[in-house]
C-alpha cells in the first residue's frame, strides 16, 4: 500500500510536539495534522497497529468509514472520533463505494495513561462525536496550521492543557446531552437532595416515594449515572459533612452523628472508621482530613 506511507501526498500540514520532562500523568498532544484520502486501500484496523497513544479524528469533508465493534458508521462533515490506537473494535478507512476526497484533521497523544483515560470515556460517551466545523475545538486544532511543517515546544503544563482541553471540547456535546437527559435529571435531584437534607432519612424507598418512582428504577438509574449504590452514595455525603463537623466545630461526635443522619451513634463509630481508617476523635485530635 504505497498510498499509506507516501505522507506528503495525503497530508496537507502538519505540526508535531515536543515537550521537556512531561508530566507522567498528563496526556501529551504528539502531532496535529489535516489529511486528505481518496484510495479504498486506506484502512487503518486497531487489531494491525503496534503503536501506543491515542487519537481524535475530525470530517471536514467528504466522507470516511469507521467500524466499531463490527457495526460500520459514515464518517461525514462535522463527525468526529476518538480511539486507542491499538482498539481491535475499531477500524476506519476510506469508503469502497467513495467518490469523495476524504478530508479530516486530527491530533494524536501520547503519555503514560492516555490509554486509560480514552479507554473510559469510550466506555462512558462511545467513540462517535457531533462536532460542529466552526466549533472552538476545530478552530483550536487549524490554528496550528500557521506552524505547519515545524516542531512546538511546548512546557509540561502547556502540553498538559492542550491535550485535556481538546479532549474536553470533543466531549462537551456528549456532556451536555447527559445532564438533559430524564434519567440524569432525576438523579442530579436526588443528590440535590441528598445534599441539603444529609439529617434526614435518605433510603431508597423514602426517596423512590418522595419522587414517585419505583424503588428499584430509582436504585437502578441510581447506579448507572453515578456508578455507585444510593445507599454507598448516602454514607460517603454523609461522613463528608462529618469530617468538616469534627475539623471545623467544637461539637461532640455523638451530636455530629445525629446531625449528619445516622440513627445511633455506634452505627456511626463503626461506618466512619471501616470506612476511613480513624475513629472520629482520632481524626479530630489529628487534624486530618481524609479523601472520601
Amino acid at each position: 500500500m504505497p498510498e499509506m506511507n507516501d505522507y506528503a501526498k495525503v497530508r496537507k500540514w502538519q505540526v508535531q510536539f515536543e515537550v521537556h520532562r512531561p508530566f507522567a500523568t498528563l496526556p501529551l498532544p504528539d502531532i496535529v495534522v489535516e489529511e486528505e484520502r481518496s484510495s479504498p486501500l486506506y484502512r487503518l484496523d486497531g487489531r494491525l497497529r503496534g503503536d501506543s497513544g491515542g487519537q481524535l479524528s475530525i470530517t471536514l469533508g467528504g466522507r470516511g468509514g469507521i467500524r466499531i465493534a463490527g457495526v460500520d458508521h459514515p464518517l461525514t462533515p462535522g463527525r468526529a472520533f476518538l480511539h486507542n490506537h491499538g482498539d481491535r473494535d475499531v477500524c476506519y478507512y476510506y469508503p469502497s463505494d467513495g467518490t469523495e476526497v476524504w478530508n479530516f484533521l486530527w491530533m494524536a497523544f501520547d503519555g503514560d495513561y492516555v490509554k486509560t483515560l480514552i479507554a473510559e470515556i469510550n466506555r462512558k460517551y462511545g467513540y462517535l462525536f457531533d462536532v460542529p466545523l466552526n466549533s472552538p475545538l476545530v478552530a483550536k486544532l487549524m490554528s496550528f496550521k500557521n506552524y505547519q511543517n515545524e516542531i512546538q515546544v511546548l512546557s509540561p503544563l502547556e502540553a498538559g492543557t492542550l491535550a485535556l482541553d481538546a479532549i474536553g471540547m470533543l466531549c462537551a456535546s456528549k456532556e451536555s446531552e447527559l445532564r438533559e437527559s430524564p434519567r440524569s435529571s432525576l438523579i442530579r435531584d436526588v443528590q440535590t437532595v441528598i445534599a441539603a437534607e444529609t439529617a434526614e432519612r435518605l433510603d431508597a424507598e423514602s426517596l423512590a416515594r418522595r419522587f414517585r418512582i419505583s424503588r428499584e428504577h430509582l436504585s437502578r438509574t441510581f447506579r448507572e449515572q453515578t456508578g455507585s449504590t444510593l445507599h454507598d452514595y448516602v454514607t460517603r455525603i454523609r461522613l463528608r459533612m462529618a469530617v468538616d463537623l469534627l475539623l471545623q466545630t467544637r461539637l461532640t461526635a455523638k451530636e455530629i452523628a445525629a446531625r449528619c443522619g445516622f440513627s445511633e451513634y455506634s452505627i456511626f463509630y463503626r461506618t466512619f472508621k471501616r470506612r476511613l481508617g480513624w475513629s472520629p476523635e482520632t481524626l479530630r485530635d489529628n487534624g486530618f482530613r481524609p479523601d472520601i
